[in-house]
């Protein structure tokens, strides 16, 4: 069997017989793999802090025919504001099931033909420990949220068409818009009567999307967005990434629960 050492963080774990546990590690080299720790879940196992959810560590593993083994692990954060806080890990478990929905195991996406892991496993890696930090730090976890959605859809090749008509190609000169998911993007006036799945918004929604796709998470946070706005992207971006899976995402029913209470979302 090969030997590897990797960076990665988990994004799920997966009990195995009595005491082991299947992680699904996101890696900038190899893009998303599976890998056993055995023994992971007993008490005292050296491998219990680095297979829980997000904790970002160096891996040596084992490649194995069907499934790799992790031997030793060094873990750099387990992100522990994350568990410790409800509305952040709704927000976080939910960023991670995207992640692992719209990347195959072993590809980085869409950007990634070419070498192993795939050329946009980097800048998925990139992209999930930013957010991470930028969530655990206190950021505003629905509006950096959001942020990461659309960075992450741009990166895998579905960046929604912002700037022009995603029907007619027409340039936005302002007035009634709509977001239809079939087409990817922004629909003008004139197509909205062929978009009946579009998701209407308004101007202000538009330039926040623009901005969310550009802006870093340190700056996100400078924002401003009511609740109409953060219904409206919300709602767009729903529609934009799940026209793009195949399955509904568990971690959704959770996060709705948590924002629907008291201070959820903020």
């Amino acid at each position: 069997m090969a030997l590897y050492r990797t960076e990665g963080i988990v994004l799920k774990t997966r009990n195995l017989g009595e005491a082991d546990r299947i992680v699904t590690l996101f890696s900038p080299a190899k893009g998303k793999v599976r890998a056993v720790a055995r023994g992971a879940r007993r008490p005292r196992s050296r491998f219990v802090s680095a297979t829980q959810m997000f904790a970002h560590a160096d891996f040596l593993v084992f490649s194995g025919k069907s499934l790799d083994s992790i031997s030793q692990v060094e873990v750099k954060t387990s992100f522990p504001r994350l568990h410790d806080d409800l509305t952040k890990l709704a927000f976080a478990s939910y960023a991670v099931e995207l992640l692992d929905a719209m990347v195959e195991e072993g590809a980085g996406g869409e950007a990634g033909q070419g070498d192993e892991g795939g050329q946009g496993s980097g800048e998925v890696f990139g992209l999930l420990l930013s957010y991470l930090h930028a969530l655990s730090g206190g950021r505003d976890p629905e509006m950096t949220t959001r942020a990461f959605e659309i960075k992450l859809a741009s990166i895998l090749g579905y960046r929604p068409v912002l700037d022009s008509c995603a029907r007619c190609g027409a340039a936005d000169r302002g007035g009634e818009v709509g977001f239809d998911p079939e087409a990817g993007g922004l629909v003008c006036a004139g197509c909205l009567g062929r978009s009946p799945g579009a998701v209407r918004l308004s101007r202000g929604t538009v330039e926040l999307l623009k901005r969310l796709s550009d802006l870093d998470f340190e700056r996100i946070s400078r924002l401003g967005a009511g609740p109409g706005a953060r219904s409206e992207m919300e709602r767009a971006m729903r529609a934009h990434l799940d026209y793009r899976l195949d399955r509904k995402l568990q971690s959704l029913e959770f996060l709705a629960a948590v924002k629907a209470a008291p201070g959820g979302g903020r």
